[in-house]
């Protein structure tokens, strides 16, 4: 049997030193092994791809959270839609997506979880191993973009109904709604992981959730209770909480370079996972984009709806990473717990995430300007 090699790539992997090296392909689609750039590669055999020292191996990226792109949306309720979407997080260096919900009526949801299910039957492109349900337990004092009138309180029964569809790996929820704690023990005991969001909660209701079983904070700082001096709100409680896997959208628009800088300096990379929170008009420009009731104005940069209020993001996830490594100066072993190690972690996933024999051989190729120069998903070159 011929062997594969990925040859003269620059590792960037959790708890090991960034250094030249050759990854070993399996048949199986898993990681063979690692080899230091000074071995021989031996003759015969076939390379996959040769960085020359220029390129940078990450574990595939993984996006625990984002609603669309190129034009599609999971509220499409189609396996199409979703498909399009794994199609355009490959190009980001995605391997791993959580397609994510938006605040709509049980028939919508079960619609969306239909065509997640029928996706992952098939998966042609990124791996999507769950779905993240964000609204409708949400505080419509906290909207956002998403529908007030459309949110209502938690309903453990209609999250199993839509498990029994597809999986379910996250629900976000505002954690002060009525039998918020209840839903987040249920969910615990189903093995579905919960996270706060759209929410005002208190600090004192943050500790309550987190006493129940709550297991991350949604797009960190948004549309979130604020610091206060006198109430700490949900982003003190991030901030105090040495624990709570937080997510963050690291487009220097839902956070500014200062609070990107000051999360990474005050928090543990191992709590922190960068994210995308996409929507259909990722990829897409500046333009008007129906969703829903409303549509979705992108310029310069920016998505939000017509009253002003941010609408998720168009940020590509390997953009995401190189504003953090920009801002914060991080080496690129430390910033890979955050691109896809945590999520793994967090979410059980314990064939992925980092580059370990063994492990699937999900990986994304960057050039030094942190753009995406080739994907590899289960050993086979995908971009």
């Amino acid at each position: 049997m011929q062997r594969r090699f990925i040859t003269n790539v620059q590792l960037a992997t959790p708890n090991q030193p960034v250094r030249p090296v050759s990854i070993e392909l399996s048949d199986d689609g898993k990681i063979d092994s690692i080899h230091e750039s000074v071995d021989s590669i031996p003759s015969g055999s076939m390379i996959e791809l040769d960085g020359a020292n220029e390129l940078t191996a990450f574990a595939g990226f993984i996006d625990i959270h984002t609603h669309g792109a190129m034009g599609c949306d999971l509220t499409h309720g189609t396996e199409e839609a979703v498909r399009t979407i794994a199609e355009a997080k490959l190009k980001e260096g995605v391997t791993t997506f959580l397609p994510t919900t938006w605040t709509e009526t049980v028939e919508c949801k079960k619609e969306m979880a239909a065509a997640a299910a029928a996706y992952r039957a098939r998966e042609d492109f990124a791996r999507a191993p769950f779905m993240h349900i964000e609204g409708p337990y949400l505080n419509p004092s906290q909207a956002g973009a998403q529908d007030p009138k459309k949110m209502r309180d938690t309903d453990i029964e209609e999250i199993r109904e839509l498990a029994k569809i597809c999986p379910i790996g996250i629900v976000s929820l505002a954690v002060e709604l009525p039998g918020a704690l209840d839903f987040i023990r249920a969910m615990k005991a189903d093995g579905i992981r919960t996270s706060v969001a759209h929410s005002a909660a208190t600090h004192a209701e943050f500790l309550a959730a987190r006493e129940a079983g709550l297991n991350h904070m949604t797009h960190f700082c948004n549309q979130m209770s604020g610091l206060h001096h006198r109430e700490i709100g949900l982003v003190g409680s991030g901030f105090k909480d040495d624990s709570v896997m937080i997510e963050l959208i690291c487009d220097e628009v839902h956070l500014a370079p200062e609070m990107i800088a000051l999360v990474f300096e005050k928090k543990s990379t191992d709590q922190l996972m960068l994210i995308t929170d996409s929507i259909a008009a990722s990829h897409l420009g500046d333009g008007e984009y129906p969703i829903g009731d409303t549509v979705i104005i992108v310029k310069n940069g920016q998505a939000r709806i017509p009253a002003g209020n941010l609408a998720g993001s168009i940020l590509e996830y390997n953009v995401g990473v190189k504003n953090v490594a920009k801002i914060t100066g991080l080496s690129l072993d430390e910033l890979s717990k955050t691109t896809g190690a945590n999520q793994a972690r967090s979410l059980g996933l314990n064939d992925r995430g980092t580059i370990e024999q063994g492990l699937f051989a999900d990986l994304t190729l960057l050039d030094r300007e942190f753009a995406v120069q080739a994907v590899f998903l289960g050993g086979k070159r995908k971009v």
